[in-house]
This record gives structure tokens, C-alpha cells and sequence, in this order.
């Protein structure tokens, strides 16, 4: 796993992700939730949003009426989440923690956003997977979302520059990424630059780091070793997007009801 917990969107500028990175979060909440009920996880349940961020998904879906933990490794996300959080009266709570550690049979259901981009080698891809796989209940779902290498790496090779500016109380923010493709591996290199600009003062910071996209085979591949089966996959958190149609890949699978 490329260990990202000091990059600057997810440490100093933390409490700017939310205004750099906009997500349809109601819409795709919606999505999450119908596909829950139709596996059999119906509000009330255990879920764990993996990789939480902010917790912009884990407090919607605990607004839907489920029981959510949400973790990170960055602390800095897990404050504005926490904070962000206290403003409605839902059942959520949040901690810094390892996705990689997760308790054993705690959970009805497992939310993992991005994350699993980060894991660069076979190894950690496997180890992860199993992981979900034991801290879920049998019968549990796993919902997850990687880059899908090929759409990922077409769109990048057209726009490899991605740019954005929003004023804030505490100055004007930029933020830059710019992608280089190493095919052979199937990595996105990544070179972040956030500045910051107040009263003509200007600070900034830069981060670089790799994902490695995903295949659907090498996904479903992986899904259904940890012993997760049926799985469906979908181009977007809409099941009208086929898989393959757009550059992410969502996997919707459930952990089978015939284990110890």
C-alpha cells in the first residue's frame, strides 16, 4: 500500500477537501442504500465506511437509519468529520484507524471508496480484500470503487492536468494535479501542488504518488478468492452505467452465508 497518510490533500489541507472535491453524495447514497436493501441490509445494520475521508457518505447513509463507523488514517479528515458530523443527530461515529485491521465478523456491510487504488502489490491487493472479507458477517456486503486501468488511462492521456481554485476564509486555494501514465505497471504517477495565497502571501506544498488501476477480471478475480459471491459491477453508483462506460469501477459482492 503506498502509504498516503501525510499527503497534504489528506493532512494540512484536510480541511479543503471537501471544498476541492465535489461528489453527488445524496445520489450516490441513494444508490448504496437501494443496493444494501436488495442484499438484505436494511437500516439499523453495521456499516463501516473504510477510508472515510470527511464523512460525507457515512453521515448520509447514517441519515438513512444506518449504524456507521467510519475510520481513516489521516486525523486531520477525521476532525472535519467529526465535526461536520455533530451538526445533524445521526447514529456515526468516527475514528483514525487502519482499514487494514478491522475486527472480525462486526460488520453487515463495508464501504470502501478509492482506497483500494493505493494498493500497489498483489500482496496487499489479496490481503485487503480477505480482510473485508472476515470483518463482515456472513451474508454481509462489500461496496467498493477503484479506477478501471483502461478508461482511466484514456481519459488521462487527453486530460493529464486537473486544475481548481476556490476562495476560502483563509485565502485563495489552488490546487494542481498533473498524472503521468506508466503502462507497464499500470500506475497513475501523481504530482499534487496545493498554494495557498493570502494578503500577497503565498504557501504552498507538493506530494507525489502512485495507483495502480484495476482490471475488471483482476477485480472480480480477487472479489470471489476472499470468497465473495455474486458480484455485480457498474460504471458509476448508478446501476444504469454499465462497467467499462466511465473510468471507475464499482463492485457491489456479497460475502457468501455458508461460513464459520
Amino acid at each position: 500500500m503506498t502509504d498516503n497518510s501525510r499527503r497534504p490533500f489528506y493532512a494540512e489541507y484536510g480541511w479543503a477537501f471537501d471544498l476541492l472535491i465535489d461528489r453527488p453524495i445524496r445520489k450516490e447514497c441513494a444508490a448504496i442504500a437501494a443496493w444494501l436493501v436488495a442484499r438484505g441490509v436494511l437500516p439499523g445494520a453495521d456499516l463501516l465506511d473504510a477510508g472515510c475521508g470527511t464523512g460525507r457518505y457515512a453521515t448520509e447513509l447514517a441519515r438513512r437509519g444506518y449504524d456507521v463507523d467510519g475510520i481513516d488514517l489521516s486525523a486531520e479528515l477525521i476532525e472535519v468529520a467529526r465535526r461536520s458530523s455533530e451538526e445533524g443527530r445521526t447514529t456515526v461515529s468516527f475514528a483514525v484507524g487502519d482499514i487494514q485491521r478491522l475486527p472480525s465478523g462486526r460488520y453487515d456491510a463495508v464501504l470502501c471508496r478509492g482506497v483500494l487504488n493505493d494498493f500497489v502489490d498483489d500482496e496487499g491487493r489479496e490481503g485487503i480484500l480477505a480482510t473485508f472479507a472476515r470483518a463482515l458477517r456472513p451474508g454481509g456486503v462489500l461496496i467498493l470503487d477503484v479506477r478501471e486501468w483502461e478508461t482511466s488511462a484514456a481519459r488521462k492521456a487527453r486530460e493529464p492536468v486537473f486544475k481548481k481554485s476556490v476562495d476560502t476564509d483563509r485565502g485563495k486555494l489552488t490546487f494542481t494535479s498533473v498524472t503521468e501514465l506508466d503502462r507497464e505497471n499500470r500506475q497513475l504517477v501523481l504530482s499534487e501542488r496545493h498554494t495557498l495565497v493570502r494578503d500577497g502571501q503565498e504557501q504552498a506544498s507538493e506530494y507525489q504518488f502512485v495507483m495502480r488501476c484495476w482490471t475488471r477480471g483482476e477485480l472480480l478475480s480477487s472479489l470471489r478468492k476472499s470468497g465473495f459471491t455474486p458480484v455485480d459491477c457498474f460504471g458509476a453508483y448508478d446501476h444504469t452505467v454499465e462497467s467499462g462506460a466511465t473510468d471507475r469501477l464499482v463492485a457491489v459482492a456479497q460475502r457468501s452465508k455458508n461460513v464459520e
